[in-house]
């Protein structure tokens, strides 16, 4: 018996219906899914802020940890006066600690190569009358390391000074510090009665294929980029300057590896061996790029 128009009609109705409904309920899972993974990526947007603040703080305490170490081995030429921080002390069950007490004296770095006494002197006004200005700079040359030492007449007013480190003089965030005068030496001994080891110009090693890095070691712990491009100012254009730090602390070691644009410039920088960088005699060498690992 055939079906009737109104059954075909009623069919096709439900059919349609049924598609109808088969389409909606896919839209909505589709929104569903698409606000799910919304959901998702904001989320872990919002998870990977503290982790990228964390890194970045890490990164600034490795730096103030690096511009605080000044703890280094004495050297031949040093400056007079080094800061408090950096004289070593030969441990010695009897002696205590040096104390800042009585010290008038304070280091500076990070200084503007423009500074001049004046601008120091209107910078630290409110500390109290500053007696002596003795920038640092190289014995040959003249050229400015971007550092020096100032003294006020009395340990108040040097500590008083202290306060100022990280502000803002002439562009650059200032680095101070207490600074005392070497130990008296005897007999070629340094503090704590250690011999002093006289620094040796080590003959250079052959110079890699195309190498255009140096390594520079028995650096000053004050150093920065700006001292060494001032250093090597005559030798070619630097196009990157790499510190070696302590892996788990951070902390500076004293060397690091100079880059150059040209593999010709090299060779006018490991000619310097041995020269008056910072008031340390400055270790350089060709790099030799480490070998690929086999596996």
């Amino acid at each position: 018996m055939g079906k009737t128009d109104e059954e075909k009609a009623a069919k096709k109705a439900a059919k349609k219906l049924a598609k109808q409904q088969a389409a909606e309920a896919e839209a909505a899972a589709a929104a569903k899914a698409e606000k799910k993974a919304k959901k998702k990526r904001k989320s872990e947007a919002e998870d990977g802020e503290p982790e990228k603040k964390k890194k970045k703080k890490d990164k600034k305490e490795k730096k103030e940890k690096k511009e605080k170490k000044e703890k280094e081995e004495p050297a031949a030429d040093e400056p007079e006066e080094t800061p408090a921080a950096a004289e070593p002390v030969a441990p010695s069950p009897v002696a205590a600690s040096p104390s800042a007490d009585g010290i008038c004296k304070c280091f500076l770095g990070n200084l503007s190569y423009s500074i001049e006494d004046d601008a120091v002197r209107e910078f630290f006004k409110d500390c109290g009358p500053i007696t002596d200005i003795h920038w640092l700079t190289d014995k040959e040359s003249g050229q400015f390391y971007g550092s020096g030492f100032i003294e006020f007449g009395t340990p108040e007013e040097a500590q008083a000074a202290l306060a100022k480190a990280g502000e803002d003089l002439m562009g650059r965030p200032l680095k101070i510090d207490l600074a005392k005068p070497r130990a008296p030496r005897a007999d070629g001994s340094a503090a704590g009665g250690f011999k002093k080891k006289p620094f040796e110009v080590k003959p250079l090693g052959p110079k890699p294929d195309g190498c255009n890095t140096v390594f520079m070691g028995n650096l000053s712990y004050q150093i920065d980029e700006d001292a060494v491009k001032t250093f090597f100012a005559d030798c070619g254009e630097i196009s990157n300057i790499r510190w070696l730090t302590d892996r788990e602390t951070g902390d500076f070691k004293g060397c690091g590896f100079c880059e150059f644009a040209s593999s010709d410039s090299v060779d006018g920088v490991v000619a310097k061996n041995g020269q008056d960088l910072m008031g340390r005699p400055v270790r350089l060498d060709y790099s030799t790029p480490k070998p690929k690992k086999e596996w």
